[in-house]
């Protein structure tokens, strides 16, 4: 009996979290920068919670920009493991144990 494998590697859920991950962390820096830039322009007096929250969302970018290369090398180390038992097989896949 031949086992097909029809996964499409783009869109695993290995590089589905690795861009959601790259993309919050790029957005939280980027917000956070600004909420962090207008608590100088306008007076942590104003409103005392806007320097935390951007500190706070400058801090998180730093996990998830870690976590989504964590997620990239996960993705690719699956490919290489079924590429490895293919070639060990001579062309087909092993049943998983």
């Amino acid at each position: 009996m031949k086992k097909e494998n029809n996964k499409h590697a783009v869109w695993s859920w290995e590089a589905t979290g690795a861009l959601f991950c790259f993309a919050g962390g790029i957005g939280a820096a980027v917000l956070g920068s600004l909420l962090t830039a207008s608590t100088w322009i306008l007076g942590a007096s104003l409103h005392p919670w806007l320097h935390g929250l951007g500190t706070a969302l400058l801090i998180v970018t730093i996990p998830l920009l870690i976590f989504s290369g964590y997620c990239l090398d996960w993705a690719e180390r699956d490919q290489n493991k079924t590429a490895t038992q293919k070639s060990r097989n001579g062309g087909r896949e092993s049943l998983p144990d």
